[in-house]
């Protein structure tokens, strides 16, 4: 059985920082947790508004990083890999967006 990475708050952070500071219009990804969900929430604005779909995703998939910071354990295992799921069509948005303002 082939080994599976171990997903973190921090992978997802470093997998998706460029994307989210691009669409959110910053001036450098995010390192840290409060700088990414201050980007995830500005990003699902600019997703909104340009009508591409996945932008309540990413609203919740930031409620559930937050929710982290007060769990432990399993807990905050299961919120994580529910972040990381809906964290998953960032590329494909991003892309789209990209498309739209010619970038």
């Amino acid at each position: 059985m082939p080994a599976t990475a171990t997903v973190t708050v921090d992978s997802l952070i470093r997998r998706h920082a460029a994307d989210l500071a691009y669409v959110a219009e910053a001036t450098a990804p995010a390192t840290d947790l409060d700088t990414f969900l201050h980007h995830l929430d500005y990003a699902a604005d600019n997703f909104d508004q340009a009508r591409i779909n996945g932008h309540d995703d990413l609203n919740t998939a930031g409620t559930l990083l937050a929710e982290t910071l007060e769990a432990d354990g399993d807990v905050q295992e299961r919120l994580t890999l529910r972040a990381a799921a809906l964290l998953k069509v960032v590329p494909e948005m991003t892309g789209e967006y990209r498309d739209m303002v010619g970038d």
